[in-house]
């Protein structure tokens, strides 16, 4: 309790609320993780915030994680539910209404702890427990997900381009667009991702999939923007994020699109502070804050019409998890 009590008045400090250099933005704290927790991918269930899996720092060094945290509506602090089958992190988590999915990540086995999977876990909330489904078409992790049309879309990420499989070049960027429908339990292929990547973000708006960001195996960071309209089957450029920004996180929020975080590993390597808009209608980019605690591989979910930034890590790469739980919130 005395940990408990110590970590929130922590977050609070450097969290408490902030106007921006924009005062149509507020900040404020929300409810710390239970432990530090970074990589990871939250979903909106059943007016319920769930984070599975991730990464943590302890004396051995990163430990892949098996925890399920939710955290309702009405409650102050996170309940700890069921554990995942077997630890996994970058693993995407996905809410549709007949349930919450756990698609691909990495998994702990002989050659490391980057063993990239083609794992399907749906979660029973009658029960609190997790069953294992039939295995997606290819391995994939570090993969952007949006449900459209009540279709599951997961695309783009990391795939095992060998025999080998457990560290990062292991793995290669994959354009794989693969739309998943729960309840037949069965999967299509639809038009690729134009540019193969990463650690990039999505949002659905208006019937639209955004990409954006991310980064590829060998070539770093990116910067790019891409549309996919699945009444034309067609992908569309749009302008570039302005930083090339990977480990981000965005949601679509109150009529734009919004980006948070990320980092890099030029000198030494940073986490990106940026709060950025995209205003679909205009078409233009512009920064509207700055985040308190500037975080990557963090979690982004709407929910109580503000946007929650869960988890993550304050250094670039696995260094600095983070159990910080901030609240960003349009004030017009």
């Amino acid at each position: 309790m005395v940990r408990w009590i110590a970590l929130m008045m922590c977050c609070t400090t450097l969290l408490s609320p902030v106007v921006s250099s924009a005062p149509d933005y507020y900040w404020s704290a929300g409810p710390a993780l239970p432990q530090a927790t970074q990589e990871i991918y939250p979903a909106v269930y059943g007016n319920e915030i769930y984070v599975a899996g991730g990464l943590s720092e302890g004396d051995e060094g990163i430990t892949v994680k098996d925890t399920v945290y939710r955290l309702d509506a009405s409650s102050e602090s996170w309940q700890t539910l069921t554990k995942l089958p077997e630890p996994r992190h970058h693993a995407m988590l996905v809410a549709r209404k007949d349930a919450l999915w756990s698609f691909g990540g990495f998994v702990t086995a002989g050659d490391g702890q980057w063993v990239n999977t083609d794992s399907i876990l749906r979660f029973d909330k009658a029960t609190g427990t997790w069953e294992q489904k039939s295995p997606m078409p290819v391995t994939l992790s570090e993969t952007v997900s949006v449900v459209l049309n009540d279709k599951i879309h997961l695309i783009g990420g990391r795939t095992v381009k060998g025999r080998a499989n457990g560290r990062w070049h292991d793995h290669t960027d994959t354009d794989w667009h693969g739309v998943y429908d729960s309840e037949a339990g069965v999967w299509k292929t639809a038009t690729p991702l134009p540019t193969p990547r990463n650690s990039a973000c999505a949002v659905e708006y208006q019937g639209k999939i955004h990409v954006i960001g991310g980064r590829q195996v060998d070539a770093g960071n990116l910067d790019t923007h891409e549309m996919y309209d699945p009444s034309t089957a067609q992908w569309q450029t749009l302008k570039p994020l302005p930083k090339k920004q990977a480990g981000l996180a965005c949601v679509a929020y109150r009529h734009s699109i919004y980006v948070f975080g990320g980092e890099h590993f030029i000198d030494g390597g940073a986490v990106f502070t940026h709060v950025w808009r995209y205003d679909i209608a205009r078409k233009k980019w512009e920064q509207v804050s700055t985040m308190p605690m500037p975080r990557h591989g963090l979690g982004a979910v709407v929910f109580n019409d503000q946007v929650w930034l869960i988890g993550g890590a304050t250094r670039a790469g696995a260094d600095g998890t983070s159990a910080v739980v901030s609240k960003f919130k349009n004030m017009n």
